[in-house]
């Protein structure tokens, strides 16, 4: 392979670096003496458009792409904008500051999305915002705008008019589905966050989509990890916030692993969503090879695995969905998933010592349809699910006609799952507890002559068998638990010593199994 590579699908409406065509959207018309090849201030190349504004009043720039543009359901429009007084324009909930996209500068839509107290603001600095047309939360019309897009801007609500200076700055619009495209990689050259920050940084290109911010990256768009060409992508010990992007599809904000022969290795990368209406999904699109190491994934969306990924320590904090995929994972951690079930699970025997966390609703893992019947293990620990209430219980699974399904319970299990079973075959765990009891008389002598019988409440036999050398008659059992069971012990010795039967009661708990001692008294009229 070569070293990695970090392209983009944005195309660039106006970088300001040339002429320009621009002007004021209606009803935003208290800008003046736009200067659109200003160089005081650009984030991206040389020049940038800049306005005064001396009033207190909505003002705008807008910008021309120069004719319509052939549009793409699930594009956007990228827009940078400053405002250099943050103090004086109104607050996101009054629509501070709005972008704007239309047909003409009479006939657009708006979206609010920022204000003195949002984003960068009260503090100040250039922002990169995003809208997607076809977004009607938020949105509001002037006009009739319809799909022809060609005007783009930003306007402000000035409620402290500025005296001097040109406040008001747009630099470099683009649109497209916001895609960051990583392929190749190699010993020295993988693909890392870093070196996509600094790809996404360089002046000459200020993306919007994957930004370096003090120590920390922040992230939009899709990211894609090889596409029709393979990537060895590998990073550690990065924090990444997934920004706040209010006005896109949901699954705008996206991570996508493709191509076969892929790599991807992270170790202690945390992600976190900063909003709620694109909170970041994640999939593997293609079956490469993925490991997730002390990894944090933290309010994000779905997540959707295949047979070569592997998570290990991975901790998944009021996400959505985990789809497993034939994934392996073990020692991860679903706190308070988001989802009705924190894990969708094709195979239960790959899931090893991880933690479910309830919030009180939904359930841990669905098991989906079983229509045969088998045994799976259950190796995992869970709190919080209820015992009682159906749409809380650890497991989710549909046991179709009368198969059995039978969970064990693993070694390294913390708790005994409850079971949801939505079919009309049978669900129960069985974990292999110890079963052992003590025969002694009332001298605490072991009695080496005895037999055991432990029933059921209504008689079953669950098992039976004679002590050994030692007194102690000792077995395992592997069905359902916790069980109540009758104890009963009578002596078989043909000396003249004879002993009076008891019958006793106990329980067969779930990891403790039945250990008990149970005494015999001799019977003085049969031994004399």
């Amino acid at each position: 392979m070569t070293v990695a590579g970090y392209t983009t699908d944005l195309t660039t409406l106006d970088d300001f670096e040339g002429a320009t065509t621009d002007s004021e959207f209606t009803g935003y018309t208290a800008t003046s003496k736009p200067d659109d090849s200003d160089t005081d201030f650009p984030i991206q190349g040389n020049a940038h458009v800049s306005s005064e504004q001396r009033t207190a009043a909505q003002g705008s720039i807008a910008v021309d792409n120069g004719s319509n543009i052939t549009w793409t359901s699930g594009w956007n429009f990228f827009l940078w904008g400053i405002f250099l007084a943050p103090a004086a324009v109104n607050t996101d909930a009054n629509g501070g500051i709005v972008m704007m996209v239309g047909s003409s500068t009479s006939a657009f839509y708006k979206w609010t999305v920022g204000g003195n107290d949002f984003g960068r603001y009260p503090y100040g600095g250039w922002q990169n915002f995003v809208c997607d047309p076809e977004v009607t939360n938020g949105r509001t019309t002037t006009g009739s705008p319809g799909t022809n897009y060609r005007w783009c801007g930003m306007g402000c609500d000035v409620i402290s008019a500025i005296a001097k200076g040109s406040p008001y700055g747009v630099d470099v619009i683009r649109y497209g589905r916001g895609e960051l495209r990583v392929i190749n990689g190699q010993a020295g050259d993988y693909g890392t966050f870093a070196d996509m920050a600094s790809t996404n940084d360089n002046n000459s290109n200020m993306w919007g989509l994957f930004q370096e911010n003090s120590g920390s990256y922040l992230w939009k768009g899709l990211l894609s990890l090889g596409t029709t060409t393979s990537v060895d992508f590998r990073d550690s010990n990065r924090a990444i916030f997934i920004d706040n992007t209010r006005r896109v599809q949901p699954s705008f904000n996206r991570i996508e692993i493709n191509h076969s022969s892929s790599n991807v290795e992270w170790t202690a990368i945390n992600i976190s969503a900063l909003g709620t209406q694109s909170k970041g999904e994640f999939e593997v699109i293609d079956n490469a090879d993925v490991s997730l190491d002390t990894c944090v994934f933290t309010d994000m969306s779905t997540f959707d695995f295949l047979s070569n990924t592997t998570l290990t320590n991975t901790t998944f904090r009021r996400c959505g969905l985990v789809t497993q995929g034939g994934a392996t994972l073990t020692g991860c951690v679903f706190d308070s998933s988001a989802a009705t079930t924190a894990l969708s699970c094709d195979d239960l025997d790959l899931v090893t010592e991880c933690t479910f966390n309830s919030d009180g609703t939904g359930h841990a893992v669905d098991l989906g349809t079983i229509s045969s019947t088998q045994g799976i293990t259950w190796d995992n620990t869970d709190v919080g699910y209820s015992s009682s209430v159906d749409a809380n219980k650890t497991i989710l699974v549909n046991v179709t006609g009368s198969y059995v399904l039978t969970i064990s319970i693993g070694s390294n299990a913390g708790s005994t799952p409850t079971i949801y079973n939505t079919g009309t075959g049978t669900a129960v765990t069985s974990a292999s507890v110890p079963l052992s009891i003590s025969v002694v008389d009332s001298d605490n002598t072991p009695i080496t002559t005895a037999a055991v019988r432990i029933e059921e409440a209504d008689g079953t036999l669950v098992k039976q068998g004679d002590v050994n050398g030692s007194g102690v008659y000792s077995t395992t059992f592997t069905e359902s638990t916790p069980l109540s069971v009758v104890i009963k012990v009578r002596s078989s010795s043909s000396t003249e010593t004879r002993y009076i039967p008891v019958r006793t009661s106990g329980t067969i708990a779930t990891t403790s199994g039945l250990v008990t001692t149970v005494t015999l008294q001799k019977d003085s009229i049969a031994s004399s």
